[in-house]
């Protein structure tokens, strides 16, 4: 018998956030919004430069945690996840909508 603690399932918001992390199209929306935001070309930001790992960093730096079982206590946590959803719909939608496919989040 081990002494290890129990952590509890993650919750709604920690599990969202891990989906997110795992959707190729959300790490490549990462690679686009850090070469917009920098000014970064995209040779020196190719697509595909954001792993899984990049993406929990990412998320748990902009929302100010450092689980992300905070993102399920911490309100300011929380919203910010949620706008950063959000930019991430509107930037799939748009980019579906100039290939002529649907979004699939």
């Amino acid at each position: 018998m081990t002494d290890t603690p129990h952590r509890p399932p993650p919750g709604p918001m920690a599990r969202r956030a891990g989906q997110l992390c795992h959707l190729e199209r959300f790490r490549l929306y990462l690679d686009h919004a850090k070469r917009a935001r920098h000014g970064i070309h995209a040779n020196a930001l190719p697509d595909g430069t954001h792993q899984v790992e990049d993406a929990a960093d990412f998320l748990r730096t902009a929302c100010g945690v450092s689980s992300s079982a905070e993102l399920d206590t911490d309100k300011r946590a929380a919203h910010m996840l949620r706008r950063i959803i959000a930019d991430y719909r509107r930037w799939h939608s748009a980019g579906a909508a100039q290939q002529g496919t649907q979004p699939c989040d």
